[in-house]
């Protein structure tokens, strides 16, 4: 009867056992399938997996940069920092090479205006050449001959100033009173109201090294754009004697026409 029982016993323990061993199975084939369809799906399983790499990757990133000393928007930032300055580099560059084109440009067309003027006297018998080369004073000094073209100018004998100082500066372009010479050879053309002529020569007192009528010649060109009626160019030259010639007296005169245009 003893022996009875106890094999009773060990059945039923068993039985227990082969129950809690396919109910762990069974868990554990549920919790596999479930990761499958996960996985099939592209549920939270395969969203989590993928969010780690990346956190991974941008971490390893971030930590090279952190080891170079910069981070990704210190990068971005130096990046466009860097792009902007050769930008305004580029755009100062090309400013300056129009600037040159324009003055370029404002040369051909006054010499080319001055041509035809000249043609149309030559035509018109008003323009006499021999006799005005018997005009010209061709003995004494440098300065002498200088002063003497100057007394023709404020006496508005302009066309013997004209030849006066021309021939000056085809004696001598090296003398110190040379670049004077040239600037008056533009205002006895701005006298005569041949404003494209007139813009040649003030042009060509910038070819002077350290000329003392650099600011005067500047503000005339302002004038003589003014004159023939090309206002905004006339407003850059006139800018110009501000921007150019900080200390020159004649910046008042530049501001009061910029402020009249």
């Amino acid at each position: 009867m003893k022996m009875l029982r106890i094999s009773l016993v060990l059945v039923l323990a068993i039985i227990v056992a082969a129950g809690l061993l396919m109910s762990g199975c069974g868990g554990s084939k549920k919790v596999k399938l479930a990761t499958e369809q996960a996985a099939l799906s592209g549920g939270p399983e395969e969203n989590a997996s993928t969010t780690s790499d990346t956190s991974t990757k941008s971490g390893d990133e971030d930590e090279v940069m952190r080891l170079l000393g910069l981070s990704n928007r210190e990068q971005v930032k130096t990046d466009s920092d860097t792009s902007v300055a050769a930008l305004e580099e580029k755009g100062q560059q090309l400013d300056g090479e129009i600037e040159q084109k324009e003055r370029e440009i404002a040369t051909l067309k006054a010499e080319l205006a001055e041509r035809e003027r000249r043609i149309t006297e030559l035509e018109s018998g008003k323009a006499t050449p021999m006799e005005a080369k018997t005009r010209v004073q061709d003995s004494g000094t440098y300065e002498q001959r200088y002063n003497h073209a100057r007394e023709l100018y404020e006496a508005r004998k302009y066309k013997q100033a004209i030849q006066e100082f021309a021939a000056l500066l085809s004696t001598s372009s090296k003398d110190k009173l040379s670049d004077n010479a040239q600037y008056w050879l533009g205002e006895c053309y701005y006298g005569m109201r041949a404003y494209n002529q007139s813009i040649i020569e003030f042009e060509k007192v910038f070819t002077f090294n350290q000329s003392d009528k650099n600011d005067a010649a500047q503000l005339k060109l302002g004038l003589c754009y003014l004159r023939i009626g090309n206002v905004e160019k006339a407003k850059i030259e006139f800018q110009k004697v501000i921007d150019n010639y900080p200390t020159s007296e004649y910046i008042p005169k530049a501001q009061y026409y910029l402020q009249t245009l």
